[in-house]
């Protein structure tokens, strides 16, 4: 799957990690890409063990393995092998070695017919520019395929083809380019890009309890940044569409409601009047092919010159494009900002 988030409408935009699917059935092994280190902190344990394919395993697990000083790559929800984690367990320091090629687990979610494994790549050599903590997790994240030699990556490309051809022909898919290495969408004092409730200090390390609430992510991505090719047919539907806009659905909202019930979470986004900086849009249920659910909402956007993280979003939700249009910001209106972390938060 490609790395835009759009399917999963609780994470922050952008080029962090590759979901990988696997259906259930024949047994399919993960193998390390590269030479890498692996320590006892960096194995993460959230399922239990069991015996699949013969081999004993921990299910759900992260781990972390550094390639060199710089680089680190990572697997969530992966099926490690019991060997591999009590080699390191017995090492003499903690750390154990492994070869590139190594079987060290299986893509293997007993809970789910459809089996889910993630995989990215953190290189400290990145800034992304997302945050001012140029070593936060979220700066790092690069593109999985940019790190792979090119015949392997080529590889890559050829067995996703298939894929990439049926989504054409589909042509609802908003991302599907692999090789497209942004890594950040923001648009300096634009409406585009990421942005994270004000009121929640950390959106991202859960340190106030209320990390993945609703709203407190939303992405805005414009038309011109999706993947045309597999995008087309909802294009030509709605000719109209200016852009896609994703609410962070999982749980209950905590401080001020953006509108009137939960977030609808993964929408088309209209521009009636305005423009990028201030507006009237709309956002209705791209889910839903017969009347959907539609929300209107004022917004507008304060670019502070003094850095270009420093960007305010306001917006307030109306039950119509009129009553939108008549009212000025209320005590109803909801402050995003562009930093996943309030500057005197924690972790940040």
């Amino acid at each position: 799957m490609p790395f835009f988030n759009y399917l999963n409408s609780n994470h922050a935009e952008g080029p962090k990690k590759w979901y990988i699917k696997a259906c259930s059935g024949e047994p399919v092994k993960v193998y390390l890409p590269a030479k890498a280190s692996l320590q006892k902190k960096n194995i993460r344990i959230s399922g239990n063990p069991e015996v699949y394919n013969g081999d004993k395993i921990l299910t759900d697990v992260k781990v972390y393995f550094e390639a060199s000083v710089d680089i680190t790559f990572f697997f969530m929800h992966l099926a490690l092998l019991d060997d591999v984690k009590s080699k390191v367990e017995t090492s003499t320091n903690g750390v154990a070695v492994f070869e590139a090629g190594d079987h060290i687990g299986y893509a293997y979610n007993p809970s789910q017919a459809i089996y889910s494994l993630d995989f990215g790549v953190e290189d400290k050599k990145v800034d992304a520019g997302l945050t001012e903590n140029a070593q936060h997790w979220w700066n790092v994240r690069a593109n999985p395929l940019d790190y792979f030699i090119e015949e392997v990556r080529q590889t890559i490309l050829q067995s996703y083809d298939s894929t990439l051809q049926r989504l054409a022909n589909d042509g609802s898919a908003a991302f599907a380019d692999l090789k497209d290495s942004r890594l950040n969408i923001n648009e300096d004092g634009k409406i585009w890009g990421v942005w994270f409730k004000d009121d929640l200090s950390n959106a991202f390390s859960g340190d106030d309890g209320y990390s993945g609430t609703a709203w407190s992510v939303i992405n805005m991505v414009k038309v011109a940044d999706l993947t045309q090719s597999t995008y087309w047919k909802t294009i030509e539907k709605h000719p109209e569409l200016s852009g896609l806009f994703v609410e962070a659905n999982r749980k209950q909202v905590v401080g001020q409601g953006l509108y009137e019930g939960m977030p609808i979470g993964e929408n088309r986004f209209f521009i009636l009047s305005g423009n990028n900086l201030s507006g009237i849009a709309r956002i209705e249920d791209r889910r839903a092919s017969d009347n959907p659910r539609a929300v209107y909402l004022k917004y507008e956007v304060t670019a502070n010159t003094e850095s270009k993280m420093d960007d305010i979003l306001v917006m307030e939700g109306f039950v119509s494009q009129n009553a939108a249009e008549m009212s000025e910001f209320s005590n109803k209106a909801v402050r995003f900002r562009r930093l996943p972390c309030k500057k005197d938060a924690s972790r940040c």
